[in-house]
């Protein structure tokens, strides 16, 4: 019996000492042993009970569970990143500025471009029509110098006929009168201006001059000739112009003198048209404006500008009607036509 007690005994105090040992590991562990620093610690299991040593936590850490630290390291990365975006936004502005800058040179570079090449298509255009402009004006000036030259050579030209026609005896005016065929060589509805200087339509068929009135009157060469009415219409075969014309009232003797007295040049007859406004009022008269003809009574004649007159000294004397497309210089004396030039 003595036996048995005493091993039951030696157990209790063997648990009662591993018992303490396990209290004062923890107490150690957490730093609220008894021992020192360098104190003995607790093995894990399976380790063969309590050790001492640096392998255990040091006094006053605190091992923080999973969960705690994975919240930890996320509101850590969030912080992070509101960091760097922070220190990024700086970067992010100054970025965009220049983005912006660069775009809206951009876009002002294009509009200067366009609005140049707008610029250069509107001189280029206006280049073109003042080109167009400056031709057309070339060829209107050379058409009416051309005008005016021919106009002046047909005038030179009719008053030495006229002259010429004028001394004509009696009886080389009646074989004058003979030699023409009038008959067969009548126009039948006359449309058509047919006064000296103008140009008649190429239509219209011309007669040579008969061979036999060269004899007394040459002066009727190259020319050919038809009727109107009872007035015979000497013209140019070239250019289709009348450079005379006998009416009936020459074979009479009722004639008047169609001798004109005056001559302008072409530069003389462009200050002319000068002086005369395109919208001047027209005078409506009905006879053929032929040279020497007299205007009705009751035709208003005008008088020249002060300018024309300062710069055309021969035209003192003379008064002017406008009829139609045409400048009818008068002798006021006789009221007879002294020249007919064209407006244009």
């Amino acid at each position: 019996m003595r036996r048995t007690v005493m091993p039951v005994g030696a157990g209790i105090v063997l648990f009662a000492s591993c018992g303490l040992a396990v209290a004062q590991g923890h107490m150690h562990g957490f730093g609220g042993g008894m021992h020192g620093p360098g104190g003995g610690g607790f093995h894990a299991p399976g380790g063969g009970g309590f050790q001492s040593g640096p392998s255990m936590m040091p006094h006053g850490s605190f091992q923080a569970p999973r969960g705690y630290r994975a919240e930890r390291a996320t509101r850590m990365e969030h912080g992070y990143r509101i960091e760097r975006t922070r220190r990024a936004e700086p970067r992010r502005i100054e970025h965009s500025r220049r983005a912006n800058t660069e775009q809206t040179r951009r876009v002002e570079s294009r509009r200067m471009e366009r609005s140049q090449r707008e610029q250069r298509e509107l001189r280029q255009g206006k280049d073109v029509r003042r080109a167009e402009r400056l031709r057309s004006n070339e060829r209107t000036a050379q058409k009416r110098q051309e005008t005016g030259r021919l106009e002046q050579h047909v005038v030179e030209r009719h008053t030495q006929i006229q002259n010429a026609r004028m001394q004509l005896s009696g009886e080389n005016k009646e074989r004058l009168h003979q030699a023409f065929n009038i008959d067969r060589a009548r126009v039948r509805n006359v449309n058509f201006d047919h006064h000296v200087g103008r140009r008649i339509p190429r239509h219209i068929h011309l007669f040579p001059i008969p061979a036999a009135v060269f004899a007394f009157f040459p002066y009727y060469e190259d020319y050919s000739y038809f009727v109107v009415d009872d007035d015979i219409c000497i013209v140019d075969p070239q250019t289709y112009v009348v450079v005379d014309v006998i009416d009936a009232g020459y074979w009479s003797g009722r004639g008047r003198s169609r001798v004109a007295g005056l001559q302008l040049s072409v530069q003389e007859m462009d200050i002319v048209r000068e002086g005369i406004p395109a919208d001047f009022p027209d005078t409506a008269i009905h006879l053929r404006l032929a040279l020497g003809a007299e205007i009705p009574k009751d035709a208003q004649l005008h008088e020249f500008a002060p300018f024309v007159l300062d710069r055309v000294p021969k035209l003192r004397g003379y008064v002017f009607l406008a009829a139609g497309d045409q400048i009818v210089i008068v002798q006021p004396r006789d009221r007879s036509i002294a020249l007919v030039i064209d407006r244009a």
